[in-house]
């Protein structure tokens, strides 16, 4: 801690958080413009969905390496890799006129995105005492939030005003600042010596993306073939038997990723449940709002763009005070109060109705933001907390891994809920139901697995 200057931490919050800002931007921001890609390059809707997919399959994948990467080497020149990978990629983005060649760049951009996701809680951990910790990783999760929530609107605008190769152009300008900020700062930061000599668990990170790769598919086929179609029961075996070999395999590794001395903790896998449940629930949802109140609201897409702005809004303002309260209570407190205010906003919405005020709907959604903004940085602290400086890469990029695939489930399992009660298949085309009770029971499960992450909250956490 010593070795890092007071004024160098600054600067170096400022470039970790603006690249997890941009690594999250971009799982949301394209998703506006598909409509208008789809139509530019002359292609099917089953094949552009892979833009999105590709890059969130790369970026799950690959963020357990790019932790385990920054315990053996100089995190700080790492995460600059990602930013110079994401950057370039995200230029061949922009001027792409095939989906192929669209779909290639988002996997590549989604690598970046990885580096720099997998890098930051490990840096911010590195250069903050703990009793700083906890502020600096509510800085750290307000541009992590906000890069999630601000997306649809601000892509609905700039595919609007200047065109869809205009969203992945927005990166560059940002992607120089950070680098040029951060080439001055964060090279500095020391790889760890000690870890020098291990070579790094290659067989177990190779069947770790597999087994992503092949439940991240699995979870695209549920929109399109059913949960019961034998292509998705097909790809979740073989996902699940990947996963197993993964642990066979994990047995007999010297530095493995899958790391006993994490999973052996019972406040990790706590911690590691409730950030699966937490994101389920709230990006589950967030995913279905735009359809819930373009639907049963009837408000035109700029207005909806700017009705969800208040959960972005409430979370980038909360998030820091949800760090400084983790510093001064404790975790748990913390943490419970914001996944209590999930619970009463998701709950609330099963009961908005199409005459409900849109100041009744913002407050409802504000509540949602408020407590997924209070839950981000206690829950990141409290996984973190206790774990020694080496496993620290390993344990944010498992963190990091965890978001993502609650994300995927909570989209999965909302779509499926969603779709009409007769159709045996959740196509988002086909078989998204238009009418209020669909949407209510998608609400109804995000409230039961909120639900869920609150009762694990309310248990203590040991330090095995």
């Amino acid at each position: 801690m010593a070795e890092v200057q007071s004024e160098r931490r600054g600067p170096m919050l400022f470039t970790v958080s603006m690249g997890a800002f941009m690594a999250t931007l971009d799982t949301s921001i394209v998703n506006v413009a598909l409509p208008h890609i789809t139509q530019d390059l002359e292609t099917s809707l089953a094949a552009i969905s892979w833009v999105m997919m590709a890059y969130l399959i790369s970026t799950a994948s690959l963020l357990f390496i790019s932790g385990r990467l920054g315990d053996m080497l100089a995190p700080g020149r790492l995460f600059l890799a990602g930013v110079v990978i994401f950057g370039l990629a995200s230029a061949a983005c922009g001027i792409s006129r095939n989906a192929g060649g669209l779909v290639f760049f988002r996997a590549i951009q989604g690598m970046g995105g990885a580096l720099m996701l997998g890098l930051a809680p490990k840096i911010i951990t590195t250069i903050f005492d703990e009793g700083e910790r906890g502020f600096a990783l509510g800085l750290y999760s307000t541009a992590f939030a906000s890069g999630i929530s601000i997306g649809a609107p601000l892509g609905g605008f700039i595919t609007s005003a200047f065109g869809w190769p205009y969203v992945f152009f927005l990166n560059l300008p940002i992607c120089g600042a950070v680098f040029l900020v951060g080439s001055h700062r964060l090279n500095a930061l020391p790889s760890a010596a000690t870890w020098r000599r291990h070579a790094l668990d290659w067989p177990g990170g190779l069947l770790l993306m597999i087994s992503i790769s092949l439940l991240t598919w699995a979870l695209t086929q549920v929109r399109s073939q059913g949960w019961l179609a034998g292509r998705t029961l097909t790809t979740l075996g073989a996902a699940v038997c990947m996963f197993i070999l993964l642990l066979l395999v994990e047995r007999h590794q010297e530095t493995p990723l899958l790391h006993r001395e994490l999973w052996g903790s019972q406040a990790f896998r706590l911690g590691s449940a409730v950030t699966v449940l937490n994101f389920a629930a709230v990006m589950g949802t967030f995913f279905l709002l735009p359809f819930f109140l373009v639907e049963i609201f009837l408000l035109p897409i700029e207005a909806v763009g700017w009705l969800l702005a208040a959960i972005s809004i409430s979370s980038a303002l909360v998030s820091p005070v949800g760090g400084f309260l983790a510093d001064r209570w404790n975790n748990l407190t913390v943490l419970r109060l914001g996944a209590a205010l999930i619970v009463l906003g998701l709950g609330t919405l099963m009961w908005l109705r199409a005459e409900t005020p849109l100041t009744s709907v913002a407050l409802v959604l504000a509540i949602v933001g408020t407590g997924f903004g209070l839950f981000q940085a206690p829950n990141l602290n409290d996984v973190l907390q206790g774990i020694r400086p080496e496993m620290l890469g390993l344990a944010a990029g498992t963190n990091s891994v965890l978001k993502n695939i609650g994300s995927l489930l909570g989209i999965a399992l909302m779509v499926t809920v969603a779709a009409v009660a007769d159709q045996p298949q959740a196509n988002l085309e086909e078989g998204l139901c238009l009418g209020l009770p669909c949407f209510q029971r998608a609400f109804l499960l995000a409230t039961g697995i909120a639900a869920l992450n609150l009762l694990l909250n309310l248990l203590p956490r040991r330090r095995d």
